[in-house]
């Protein structure tokens, strides 16, 4: 039987050897799509910026350039899968399998579950990761069952082993802006940021899940702090191997705004440089708190 532990800890991405805890940088296959340089080039800079892991949606026609990629660039597979109920969820282990992704991070359920029904859900697909001996996060969005901030809340408590891929910018979005005083919002954010493996790093203004760094109603600030958190928090109790996943991810359109030309209003290339950066920053300011802390 497998162990348990192994897969529900959020320390599931690891370097061998490693004698620190790291920083590791991820790409996304979603955000590179539409861009205005081809995904093989993008993926180029990325891997002479450092990035050593790609997240890939493994939807059925996928698979075959998907390999194709891994073959071509030196990457480690973060398989992503979308499932309504743990049994959608099946088709996403089993590919991830195949293609020897270090862990599935997964979009679940949806938004009209009761806590109870989610808490089932979450267990029946945590069963199936330990089935398949491959780490299991689950992704902070609208629309799934951890769709608002205090229903995931509410999911932590019950079910605190889960371990979280964090998009801080869909509960700024789903609470239009903060939902009322910023130490609930604080507060109720903390139990994830304390289970956080992998970030997904994006801005919200409170109606976009992604803006510019520098747009006037964006909440740069306070997601970077959040980040910092996380990274604190995970540093905490890291083992030397361990590597902590920080992917900046901006989607194409409709996540993407277009001018009347058809344009995107900002380069997704140019702004990824800058939340890399941004993250970059918040680790390095979170490092220097866990080595004074020793």
């Amino acid at each position: 039987m497998a162990d348990h532990s192994s897969q529900r800890t959020k320390y599931c991405f690891r370097k061998p050897g490693a004698t620190s805890p790291s920083l590791g940088l991820a790409q996304s296959y979603w955000a590179l799509t539409h861009r205005e340089i081809p995904m093989e080039e993008s993926l180029e800079q990325a891997c002479g910026d450092g990035f050593e892991y790609f997240e890939v949606g493994l939807s059925e026609d996928r698979l075959a350039e998907t390999r194709a990629l891994l073959e071509r660039f030196p990457l480690k597979l973060i398989a992503q899968g979308w499932a309504s109920s743990a049994g959608e969820a099946t088709a996403f282990f089993e590919r991830a399998a195949e293609l020897g992704a270090v862990a599935l991070n997964l979009h679940l359920g949806h938004a009209y579950l009761t806590t109870n029904e989610a808490v089932d859900m979450v267990g029946e697909v945590q069963r199936q990761a330990e089935s398949f001996g491959l780490p299991l996060l689950l992704e902070t969005h609208r629309g799934r069952l951890t769709q608002d901030l205090f229903r995931t809340a509410e999911l932590l408590a019950r079910l605190p082993e889960i371990v979280i891929t964090l998009d801080v910018s869909h509960y700024i979005v789903a609470s239009e802006n903060l939902g009322g005083p910023e130490e609930l919002f604080r507060a109720h954010i903390a139990p994830l940021l304390a289970r956080t493996a992998l970030i997904h790093g994006r801005i919200s203004n409170g109606q976009s899940s992604q803006v510019r760094v520098d747009d006037g109603f964006a909440f740069t600030s306070m997601t970077q702090s959040l980040w910092r958190q996380a990274m604190q928090s995970w540093l905490a109790d890291a083992p030397a191997d361990a590597v902590l996943i920080f992917e900046p991810e901006l989607g194409p359109p409709p996540y993407a705004f277009l001018d009347p030309n058809g344009a995107e209003t900002f380069s997704r290339t140019d702004e990824t440089r800058r939340l890399t950066q941004l993250g970059r920053d918040a680790w390095t300011a979170a490092h220097a708190v866990a080595l004074a802390a020793r």
